[in-house]
């Protein structure tokens, strides 16, 4: 019965980790894709703003995520030139307000957010599961 359990959840664990790949694929794709189409919504005198278009980037990216340097080179692919310092100073600020999350060295969209792992139990002595 264990073992079969066991082969069950590596199992799905294998199609998890095909999905996750499948995922970040696509959103490559998208972000791709998303170089050919209309500019970027513009602020005062025709130019982008940098928070719409990072926004716009960070959907486009999705569980992917991005850095400030990634960021300016996807808008550089859209044709928007956005200044690194510029869009640093804006991500921190917008995870310091609670907008998007970072972690592993990339900010996401809070529903692009990494799930926590599943629980695990600690089997050990006294442990129901000995």
């Amino acid at each position: 019965m264990k073992q079969r359990l066991l082969q069950e959840r590596d199992a799905l664990l294998r199609q998890r980790e095909a999905i996750d790949n499948e995922i970040r694929g696509l959103e490559r794709a998208i972000a791709l894709v998303g170089a050919d189409e209309k500019p970027v919504a513009s602020g005062t005198r025709g130019r982008p703003q940098v928070k719409t278009v990072v926004l716009d980037l960070l959907k486009d990216v999705g569980t992917t995520g991005l850095d400030a340097t990634t960021a300016v080179a996807l808008a550089n692919a859209k044709g928007i030139t956005l200044d690194r310092g510029s869009v640093s100073s804006l991500l921190s600020r917008m995870k310091k307000d609670g907008v998007i999350g970072y972690d592993s060295g990339k900010y996401r969209l809070k529903e692009f957010a990494p799930r926590s792992e599943p629980y695990k139990p600690q089997v050990g002595i006294g442990s129901p599961l000995n």
